[in-house]
């Protein structure tokens, strides 16, 4: 496998082959948004499903979870830690081409893995989701844009982006099938991973709901949050990755609105450092058109948002 790895023309398994590392991070906010909503033993697909961030939490809520990657290191990472958790998780490596869907599902995940197909390829197979998945059912996808002023990084391009989304397609798609919109998000972002330098990706963040009918499950609601207030562009290009949160607060002050999620749980990527952490709180503070993402009180991300970032919750009857 080291030698595999060592060869591979993907940049993530390098930090899949390590199983003592996250290469990802935690769970993201919008799975721990709509885990409350699901119908129980919900069938969830995830495709790109890489070490199991998503794919293991569900399960650990005794969800059906199919998750494929065409990644052998993160398959095989993914089956270790599920084995460490005590979770069941169908798991297969995969290309998106080869994948065939179940008859229903109730959730489907792709988080930055279409845009490595073609539009030939990923439109019909999101046209062919739509039609399978169960009333009250969600869809999420965190997609790379390609963009004049932060264009694909080089190692997504060698990685075979093949820059197949243009902003709004997705909407677009589920508007016309009469699914209600919770998140059509665009933003950049500045992360790292293991073996890789702090970089910048153009993202864009899409969450959709079927109609649940007369069916009894709960109705959800999508937030924006907007906060006055900006951080200066020399200084937010600065911040370093890992400052402490203290630090920050000193610098620009308590934010006037902030997103966080917490759970108590062991999660994969829960502290962006080990594999599996004993519990994850993550924290996205405010300024104005700029973000930043603390996990356990580290900075582990910076956001410029073109729209206003939103948080999702049950809707009170």
């Amino acid at each position: 496998m080291e030698e595999e790895t060592r060869h591979s023309p993907f940049w993530w398994d390098a930090g899949y082959a390590d199983h003592n590392v996250s290469c990802m991070g935690g769970p993201s906010p919008e799975i721990f948004e709509i885990a409350p909503a699901l119908r129980a033993e919900s069938v969830v697909v995830e495709l790109g499903c890489g070490e199991g961030r998503n794919a293991l939490y569900l399960a650990q809520f005794g969800h059906q979870v199919i998750a494929t990657d065409i990644s052998e290191a993160a398959i095989s990472k993914l089956n270790r830690l599920a084995s460490h958790l005590a979770v069941k998780v169908t798991s297969g490596v995969a290309a998106v081409e080869d994948f065939q869907p179940p008859p229903y599902l109730d959730v489907f995940i792709a988080h930055s893995v279409l845009h490595f197909t073609e539009r030939t390829v990923w439109k019909p197979l999101v046209i062919a989701l739509v039609d399978r998945t169960r009333p009250g059912g969600f869809h999420c996808f965190t997609n790379t844009l390609d963009q004049p002023d932060h264009p694909i990084p080089k190692e997504g391009l060698a990685a075979g982006h093949k820059k197949s989304f243009a902003r709004g397609e997705l909407e677009a798609i589920y508007t016309e099938a009469g699914w209600e919109i919770l998140r059509s998000d665009h933003y950049i972002k500045w992360d790292s991973h293991p073996g890789i330098p702090i970089h910048s990706h153009c993202i864009e963040k899409v969450v959709v709901r079927r109609p649940i009918g007369s069916e009894d499950l709960p109705r959800m609601i999508a937030e924006p949050i907007k906060a006055a207030g900006m951080i200066p562009a020399e200084q937010f290009d600065g911040l370093k990755l890992g400052t402490p949160r203290d630090a920050i607060i000193e610098m620009f002050g308590s934010p006037l609105a902030s997103l966080g999620v917490a759970t108590n749980r062991k999660t994969v990527g829960g502290n962006n450092q080990g594999a599996i952490a004993d519990g994850y709180l993550r924290e996205d503070m405010i300024y104005g058109d700029h973000g930043l993402q603390f996990v356990n009180g580290t900075l582990t991300g910076k956001y410029r948002y073109f729209t206003p970032p939103k948080r999702l919750s049950i809707r009170e009857a």
